[in-house]
């Protein structure tokens, strides 16, 4: 359900994209037929279409370009006036008005022109404003009593409907059989072009799974390759910087499938550098947010939330298991709908900033990000960037859009207990993860995976890089 439909349906107004009604969202040129039909009714027209706006006879004027936190890229939101009435509204376009009913510096972009209501720019995400909300009910729809606008509140504060976690697609690869592992360091530039050699050795559901994961996510955020090689395990290290296997099957098996989804990476706080990194209980972290703790439950985040060159993708291979310590997951496709309009339009804007994960910055730091959205791109499948533990929102309501979501990804995550032999692959920017508490018995049995990061392209990090390293430092 869109955000229009959500705000206008309580307060028994029509929306629609393809038949006359009170609020209209056009995308394409309608009709003649059809905009004679609109202004027959005198509809109100959503568009961010100019050649929508000059097919209905309106004439549009630029409105002039903001700069964004880098000065060399325009910011697409602007700030509407509509008496004393201030909320933002993206894509907005400049049009000329026989009645002007909201501006945005000075130049209207919204009002009555040739029988029509007109609003040009993302007026849904305005709408899920609650001043915007106002405007729709007091200016555009003649509506201004205090019970109205109760139920506007309501509505902007409610959440939607729960939506089932979308079930991660399973692999089976026990068919395959990797080539030799040569007898180099795993970081070494030979090792990495092996198993980039081995990608084209890997069974077929595999291979296309991974590039179709590539290329089109699914709504999971998530693929588990179940059976995949090994090799010869020793006991689970107390200490994973430890870890001291007599073959390096797994690490070939885990980087092989990184190389098919990307470049694998390291980065230099964690664990050195290294490529792969083994993960298993300590002692010493049972009760901190690593991914070395057990004691206390890890939170869902997106990996290295705060790093400029945080990876796409995040593989997990489970070298040994424990039944009582499951990966959770949550997709963005499993709490959009469920947001509330408000929080949902919020979330869009640049009202958030993280802290440093304290394994990148020595400790607990102080330091912030600067301010971004915590869900960005295509208003219909975004994009996710989270961190439950190490997130804030800049205001009171920012703060409450980020507490519920959070809420809502608890509530609405799936589980994957993996078992000796699976490899969960993660879109780091459309899922994030965490881990449920466990006991650990530090006898040589207990859960031990291995990790490789993934980016799309490790030349973006050039200038905080060395080899497959990325090595930028944070403030302290």
């Amino acid at each position: 359900m869109s955000v229009l439909t959500q705000v206008l349906e309580p307060l028994g107004v029509t929306a629609a994209s393809d038949e006359p009604a009170d609020v209209v969202v056009l995308h394409q040129v309608p009709p003649a037929e059809f905009v004679e039909q609109l202004r027959s009714v005198g509809a109100v027209v959503c568009t961010t279409s100019t050649a929508v706006l000059q097919a209905l006879g309106v004439s549009t004027t630029p409105l002039p370009a903001h700069p964004s936190h880098d000065p060399l890229v325009a910011d697409p939101v602007y700030t509407v006036e509509a008496g004393d009435l201030t909320f933002p509204l993206t894509g907005a376009i400049g049009i000329e008005t026989e009645q002007v009913w909201a501006t945005a510096d000075g130049i209207p972009v919204a009002g009555r022109v040739n029988g029509l209501g007109v609003l040009a720019g993302r007026w849904e995400d305005a709408i899920a404003d609650e001043n915007g909300a106002l405007f729709w009910a007091r200016t555009v729809l003649g509506k201004s009593d205090p019970q109205v606008e109760q139920t506007l509140h309501t509505v902007l504060t409610t959440p939607g409907p729960h939506v089932d976690h979308p079930a991660v697609d399973v692999i089976d690869g026990s068919s395959w059989q990797p080539a030799h592992a040569p007898d180099v360091p795993i970081n070494s530039a030979d090792f990495l072009r092996a198993v980039a050699h081995a990608g084209r050795t890997l069974p077929e559901p595999i291979y296309d799974a991974l590039v179709d994961f590539v290329d089109d996510a699914p709504a999971a955020g998530a693929l588990l390759l179940k059976n995949m090689p090994l090799g010869d395990l020793p006991p689970t290290p107390e200490d994973p910087l430890l870890a001291d296997k007599a073959d390096q099957v797994s690490e070939f098996s885990l980087l092989t499938v990184g190389r098919v989804l990307g470049r694998p990476v390291g980065y230099l706080p964690e664990h050195g550098g290294d490529v792969v990194q083994n993960i298993s209980p300590t002692r010493r972290n049972a009760d901190r947010q690593v991914s070395t703790s057990s004691k206390s439950m890890l939170e869902f985040h997106t990996e290295a939330a705060f790093h400029p060159h945080r990876p796409r993708y995040l593989l997990l291979l489970c070298l040994r298991g424990d039944p009582s310590a499951a990966t959770t997951l949550c997709s963005i496709a499993a709490v959009l709908d469920t947001l509330s309009p408000r929080s949902r339009a919020v979330l869009f804007q640049s009202r958030f900033t993280t802290g440093i994960d304290e394994s990148y910055a020595g400790g607990r730091s102080d330091a912030r990000s600067i301010q971004r959205p915590v869900l960005y791109g295509d208003p219909e499948f975004p994009k996710m960037w989270l961190d439950a533990d190490l997130m804030q929102g800049t205001d009171p309501v920012a703060q409450e859009a980020l507490d519920e979501l959070a809420r809502l990804v608890r509530e609405n995550a799936t589980g994957v207990t993996l078992e000796a032999g699976d490899l969960l692959v993660v879109d780091n920017d459309l899922a994030v993860h965490g881990r449920t508490p466990f006991t650990p018995r530090f006898d040589g049995t207990d859960r031990w995976l291995q990790r490789t990061f993934v980016v799309a392209d490790h030349t973006a990090a050039d200038g905080s890089r060395d080899g497959r390293v990325i090595t930028t430092r944070f403030i302290a």
